[in-house]
């Protein structure tokens, strides 16, 4: 069995009189230099939070106020009407931009017709008045009187009796009477009647009594005058072109979107002259119609071409819509089927936001009245009105990019 042989241990020499720790004394303590900082006081570390909680909410409200600050202004925006007005070739091949396919063709067509006199004029004519009477006789024995007995009226008005008449005694007879003289006197109202003719005492007993008003003395009669008469002939015109329009479009029309008319009045006479009275007149009126068929979409894009050419810097169209274009025919050549057709067509426009009064830049800084001013001093708007976020701002922000336009 073998044996494990310790190690020697190797021994350290101590100095006699020297001690493994060194002891420090009270002495020792008081003589070393140790230094401990002075307290901190409380209030100062409150002042510290209390700054910078201010400049956090500074901070933040600034941010919120640079995030959330608009102007919008609302713009009224003036209206004006962009008008393109040009002449276009009606051909059946056309060559050219400003050619319009299209077929030409005419006709002659003649009607009468009579009219009623609208009575819209009229001139008074003096007559003779007439009415009837009762004629009274109280007499005991029959009273004859002749034609052109006199009968005075008690507003002094003379009339005379029609034919003779014999009233029975006791009786009455109902007689015609006419005035005197011509005129509206003899219009007169329900009256007694005296028979200057006879005795005083006899004028008691016979007399005449009228129930209705006496007319005739003065009338207004229907003049047909040259404005109602020309009246009349347009209406017999309108009816005519109506014919022509459906003559023409079956003779080749079918085909064409668009047409244009050109009228010539060949013959046209009335029945009286004007100033007559007369209750009916007759009209005859020839006419040579001319239709120009064209296609409506191909005039529409050159009329739109041409408003665009109009259009302004700034400047857009509210409702475009070429359909309103007028067209009127204004030169025809029937031997070659050609046509040049008159074009107008108006379209309103207002300004758009890329208007340079409309830039926003313009209105930094500014009040509502300011902007409100010059907007309308440039008569780019009618009316103008801002709406400010937040509530308390009420000049338009620096920042551009949070200025917006709203046009109405």
């Amino acid at each position: 069995m073998a044996i494990k042989k310790a190690a020697p241990k190797k021994r350290v020499a101590v100095k006699r009189g020297e001690s493994r720790t060194k002891k420090i004394s009270v002495t020792d303590i008081d003589d070393l230099d140790f230094h401990q900082p002075a307290a901190v006081p409380l209030i100062m570390y409150r002042r510290i939070a209390l700054t910078f909680i201010v400049l956090v909410s500074a901070a933040l409200l600034a941010v919120l106020y640079l995030s959330t600050v608009q102007a919008v202004i609302h713009v009224d925006s003036t209206e004006s009407d962009i008008t393109a007005e040009f002449v276009a070739n009606v051909f059946e091949t056309p060559t050219r931009a400003t050619d319009v396919r299209g077929s030409v063709i005419s006709g002659t067509l003649g009607k009468s017709r009579s009219f009623d006199s609208l009575g819209v004029s009229s001139k008074l004519v003096e007559d003779i008045a007439r009415g009837s009477v009762t004629i009274y006789n109280n007499l005991s024995f029959a009273q004859q009187l002749v034609e052109t007995t006199r009968f005075l009226s008690e507003s002094g008005v003379l009339f005379r009796l029609e034919d003779t008449v014999s009233v029975p005694a006791g009786g009455s007879v109902v007689a015609e009477v006419y005035a005197d003289e011509v005129g509206a006197t003899g219009n007169s109202e329900p009256s007694r009647f005296t028979i200057p003719g006879l005795s005083a005492a006899r004028q008691e007993s016979v007399y005449a009594q009228s129930t209705e008003a006496f007319t005739g003395g003065e009338y207004a009669i229907a003049i047909v005058t040259q404005g109602e008469m020309d009246l009349a002939a347009d209406e017999l015109e309108a009816e005519l072109l109506e014919d022509a329009k459906a003559m023409l479009l079956n003779q080749g029309g079918e085909a064409f979107t668009g047409q244009s008319y050109d009228v010539e009045i060949i013959e046209k006479t009335f029945s009286i002259e004007p100033e007559t009275e007369a209750q009916r007149f007759d009209v005859a009126l020839t006419l040579k119609v001319t239709s120009v068929f064209y296609e409506t979409e191909a005039l529409e894009k050159i009329a739109i071409a041409k408003l665009y050419e109009g259009l302004g810097q700034g400047e857009e169209f509210v409702n475009l819509n070429a359909s309103a274009m007028i067209v009127r025919v204004e030169g025809v050549d029937e031997e070659a089927g050609q046509a040049n057709i008159l074009v107008s067509l108006s379209v309103p426009a207002i300004t758009s936001r890329t208007s340079n009064a409309l830039k926003v830049d313009r209105f930094v800084g500014l009040s509502e009245e300011e902007v409100r001013a010059l907007l309308l001093g440039e008569e780019v708007a009618t009316e103008v009105s801002i709406e400010f976020f937040p509530f308390w701002v009420n000049t338009v922000p620096r920042l551009k990019d949070h200025i917006y336009i709203d046009i109405r």
